[in-house]
């Protein structure tokens, strides 16, 4: 006999779509509080308020739930991407929105973020899998939206796109995963760690003053300099000067 909470329509009128999202919420407390691997989907069903079978019938394994976890993560970051697709207008203000959004979403997924570095050698390829596949198509896409920029000359062109979003996210984790340890002292709020952060990785991923755009490639404007051709005639010049004094000395040798 099916318990209410298996039933697709429970009193008050959940759906089976609820249901669904009730057992994504639990899987996300129990993974926070056992880890992945500790996370068992007896007890993801038992916090979501329904047996096992149901569970299954949902997600055909684990696997597929934490997909769906990860998943439901990181919508609100392919939303803000969304709303800023493009960093070319305002590389800082854009840089600053999104670190703001990553560093906070760390932090209140703590438990798991933690999980993930710690038990990332140990996993299940399966599992691996199942990450890797739900986080990568949003770091390409994070990846593309720098690589855009780059390409109208606002970050600079000699640059690795890939290379600096990953030394610059991961200064975010470590600095969350510092903060809320809670025993190491600090001087500064999170709030000047994440400006601290931006403002290194913007200074450094920034073209020069002096860069010119044009069709969307990136020109580098000439500096202020002798020209060649007339730097050229100069030394010509002076030469033959010297030359015709020697000459004329030899002519005419001092008394």
């Amino acid at each position: 006999m099916k318990s209410p909470a298996d039933s697709p329509l429970r009193a008050g009128g959940t759906s089976v779509d609820q249901t669904r999202q009730r057992l994504i919420d639990a899987a996300g407390l129990v993974l926070c509080r056992r880890g992945i691997q500790g996370a068992t989907t007896r007890e993801i069903a038992q916090a979501a308020e329904v047996n096992e079978v149901t569970l299954f019938r949902h997600f055909k394994s684990k696997e597929h739930l934490i997909s769906a976890v990860i998943d439901k993560g990181i919508a609100s970051e392919i939303e803000l991407m969304d709303r800023h697709s493009s960093w070319k207008e305002d590389l800082r203000q854009s840089v600053l929105d999104y670190a703001r959004h990553y560093y906070n979403h760390l932090e209140h997924k703590e438990a798991f973020a933690r999980a993930l570095i710690a038990e990332a050698r140990t996993l299940p390829q399966s599992t691996q899998k199942v990450i890797c596949d739900v986080v990568l198509p949003v770091r390409k896409r994070l990846v593309s939206i720098l690589e855009d920029a780059q390409q109208a000359g606002v970050v600079r062109s000699d640059l690795n796109a890939e290379q600096a979003l990953d030394v610059f996210r991961n200064a975010l984790y470590a600095g969350m995963l510092r903060n809320t340890a809670g025993y190491l002292p600090r001087s500064y709020s999170t709030q000047e760690y994440i400006e601290t952060v931006v403002d290194i990785f913007v200074r450094g991923v920034e073209a020069k003053p002096g860069t010119a755009r044009s069709g969307g490639t990136k020109r580098e404007t000439p500096a202020l300099r002798p020209d060649s051709s007339l730097s050229n005639d100069a030394s010509s010049f002076a030469k033959a000067t010297e030359d015709r004094l020697a000459k004329s000395q030899t002519r005419n040798p001092e008394p």
